[in-house]
């Protein structure tokens, strides 16, 4: 399946401001978490999930998103495979969904956020948290 976009919005008046996403069904999230890259370690992945759906929202800053097809889940053989690349934005809110036989990386700006959300729990599927070098 295809990642996809799904957009969100803010409104600010004197009480202060809010940032929201109010089409993200959240119906099949069972946990979250926030991710801060460390400003020596800018770059996470390849990370990859035959099972697992996961979802990023950002907190802070900017964070860039890089998401491949697994094809058959063999590293070796992705090479060549079209990534597709999502930019968020702290000031302009949107859900990315990227569902399960993916491939993603994250690339954060040294004070950026993301919260992730994910359709399972720690250890639910065994030998799905699937590693290759960037």
């Amino acid at each position: 399946m295809k990642p996809e976009l799904i957009q969100g919005g803010s409104h600010a008046d004197s009480r202060g401001a809010l940032r929201f996403c109010n089409d993200f069904d959240m119906s099949m999230v069972r946990r979250f978490y926030t991710i801060a890259n460390s400003v020596a370690q800018p770059v996470r992945g390849w990370i990859g999930h035959r099972k697992e759906t996961k979802w990023f929202f950002p907190m802070r800053g900017k964070t860039e998103i890089v998401v491949e097809a697994m094809g058959d889940f063999n590293a070796e053989e992705q090479s060549g495979r079209e990534a597709e690349r999502f930019v968020l934005k702290a000031e302009e809110p949107k859900v990315l969904k990227v569902p399960s036989g993916n491939w993603f990386s994250i690339k954060q700006d040294g004070n950026s956020e993301i919260m992730v959300f994910s359709n399972c729990k720690v250890g639910e599927f065994e030998d799905d948290d699937l590693r290759r070098p960037l």
